[in-house]
């Protein structure tokens, strides 16, 4: 079994990104958190060289590039192809919902409002996605 996750989170707010930090800290030793700021840095790595992560995490509203492009991108990379993204976003307007799925996303969660609410998803996604659930290695994704 594995014991050291990558995980992407890709998230614009400053303050967005302290909190996944922070959400994520309760089992810091098996996971190295990356966070960009907006796609361009995501697009830069569609090669998965710099780092491959086991998940994303990636937000919808974003300068520059948004999250339905970014998604786009990395479901047509080689490198990304199979690894699990995760939309975490403000939105809970049914057409994102159908778009995100629609380009690949799997799964859509909408940001709790609070910090504690917000510890207690990323418990939630530890658990589904690094416990219970299949997802390919990074030997597959080349």
């Amino acid at each position: 079994m594995k014991t050291t996750f990558n995980v992407l989170i890709v998230e614009d707010d400053e303050d967005d990104q302290f909190l996944m930090k922070t959400a994520f800290e309760t089992d810091s030793n098996r996971y190295d958190i990356r966070f960009v700021s907006d796609g361009t840095q995501v697009l830069a790595n569609l090669d998965g060289t710099d780092f491959l992560p086991d998940i994303v995490l990636l937000d919808l509203n974003m300068p520059l590039i948004d999250g339905f492009e970014v998604l786009t991108n990395l479901r047509g990379s080689k490198a990304y192809r199979y690894v699990p993204v995760l939309i975490l976003t403000t939105s809970d307007n049914e057409a994102d919902v159908i778009r995100a799925y629609e380009l690949g996303a799997n799964t859509f969660l909408t940001k709790p409002n609070g910090h504690q609410q917000l510890i207690e998803l990323a418990a939630q996604i530890r658990n589904y996605w690094f416990k219970l659930a299949k997802i390919p290695t990074r030997r597959l994704n080349h």
